[in-house]
């Protein structure tokens, strides 16, 4: 416990205060005036106040130590904070709200537009939402677009889009994240929308549809994510700069696609028979395509499909992890089966049912665009991933099956008390996937004999 004791201070009577023992401290108080104090340490002389205000808590200032001012000038600042503390102000407060400030400065300046991203897809995507594989490569490309980079740009010239001068962006992702002001995020969204792809034909020549718009969407949701988790629109004249995107309504619906394989026209023929031909150029990767087919599966579902999901002997698959987060148990249609033992046999020391040599990831790439291209030039149709899951969806509506059997089968939510129906009628489901099968086999067959 600190021993205090009072008395008048002099020059000379502070000079011959002898130091405390080491670990502790002695407090002196001057008589002439109140609350003003000074502390002895093992090492040093400091002069102080000491004030009660209001019966609360005492509250203490550091004026300086006796070797930095002499008594007068420290009996000035005891008189000056005296008075501030009698007025309701407290130094030491003031210097924690200054410190803090600082701090907090200090704190925007390397929480950049890199940081929230990465906030963003570590604590929100991954962390709450369980980080789906295709989401979290969907805010890695997001990077792309705000970095520092070389963007084309075109423009209608005579009724054609026509390239203009190479324009370089800033770097986005080393700037703090609160300085990126509503007119900056205008001005780059809209050199995208008129920004030249990096892969397209020049007689097919037109800007970018939405990819950037994916990325400007997962920036737009790391901002209102840090905002309400660190309550940031209590900030003076913060708020999400990307609102501007919807006050000028620059969000573009996507476009309702239709795209598929037509089963009612030849095409079906001649692009059965070049997926069937690709198995002589690439025989992983048209398995991959029809297998997707057969089982309506997205391309993140199936491209990463391992044996540990495949059961032969109760002729199941399971998916987990789906876009919805459901688990999914599906049977196997006769051909889709003869495509797993196929790819059983050619590939043993895998874990993934289409392993892909080329591959860094160890099987097939998603969205396995180079094959579809591919297939395109030999059939004359070009079709993306998706467009299977609409061709079954659409042949399973062109034999009137049920609905909700449907939906199941695309994975597509089920929110009701009947969902676990579907669980327990796997004879449905799988008539369902061998129905559209043979159907479609059939469509192939009727116009090869037409030819």
């Amino acid at each position: 416990m600190a021993t205090t004791t009072q008395f008048k201070f002099s020059v000379s009577s502070i000079k011959n205060l002898p130091y405390a023992d080491v670990g502790k401290q002695i407090t002196f108080y001057d008589t002439e005036l109140k609350g003003f104090a000074l502390r002895v340490g093992a090492t040093s002389k400091t002069f102080i106040v000491y004030k009660r205000i209001n019966r609360g808590a005492p509250k203490r200032i550091t004026l300086g130590k006796v070797n930095a001012l002499t008594l007068d000038e420290a009996r000035k600042l005891a008189l000056k904070e005296l008075s501030n503390l009698t007025h309701g102000i407290d130094q030491n407060a003031e210097h924690k709200k200054a410190k803090a400030l600082k701090e907090k400065v200090i704190q925007a300046d390397t929480e950049t537009i890199d940081w929230l991203l990465k906030e963003y897809l570590s604590e929100k995507i991954i962390k709450q939402k369980g980080g789906r594989p295709g989401t979290i490569r969907s805010v890695n490309d997001a990077f792309k677009f705000f970095n520092s980079r070389a963007i084309t740009p075109l423009k209608k010239v005579e009724g054609k889009w026509a390239i203009q001068e190479e324009v370089l962006l800033e770097d986005w992702l080393a700037r703090p994240f609160r300085s990126i002001t509503r007119q900056e995020v205008l001005s780059r969204f809209d050199l995208f929308s008129i920004t030249k792809p990096t892969r397209i034909d020049l007689d097919k020549l037109k800007p970018m549809a939405r990819t950037h718009q994916i990325a400007f969407k997962f920036l737009n949701s790391a901002y209102n994510f840090i905002i309400s988790r660190d309550e940031l629109d209590k900030e003076e004249d913060f708020r999400n700069p990307l609102d501007v995107l919807t006050s000028y309504a620059r969000w573009k619906k996507s476009n309702i696609k239709t795209r598929m394989v037509d089963f009612q026209k030849p095409e079906i023929n001649h692009w059965w028979k070049s997926l069937i031909e690709y198995q002589k150029v690439n025989p992983v990767a048209s398995d991959y395509i029809l297998f997707s087919l057969l089982q309506i599966g997205r391309s993140s579902e199936i491209s990463t499909l391992k044996w540990s999901q495949v059961d032969f002997k109760l002729n199941q698959i399971y998916y987990t992890y789906t876009k919805n987060g459901e688990d999914y148990t599906f049977p196997i249609s006769k051909m889709a089966l003869e495509i797993l033992e196929r790819r059983k046999l050619d590939q043993q020391e895998s874990d993934f049912v289409f392993h892909y040599k080329d591959s860094k990831t160890g099987h097939i790439p998603t969205d396995a665009k180079a094959h579809f291209q591919n297939l395109y030039e030999m059939s004359g149709k070009l079709i993306s991933h998706h467009d299977l899951r609409r061709t079954w969806g659409t042949a399973a509506l062109h034999l009137d099956i049920n609905e909700r059997i449907i939906n199941y089968c695309l994975k597509h939510t089920i929110q009701d008390v009947n969902a676990h129906y579907f669980m327990r009628n796997a004879p449905k489901i799988h008539k369902a996937l061998q129905d559209v099968e043979d159907f479609l086999l059939a469509q192939v067959a009727t116009f090869e004999t037409n030819q």
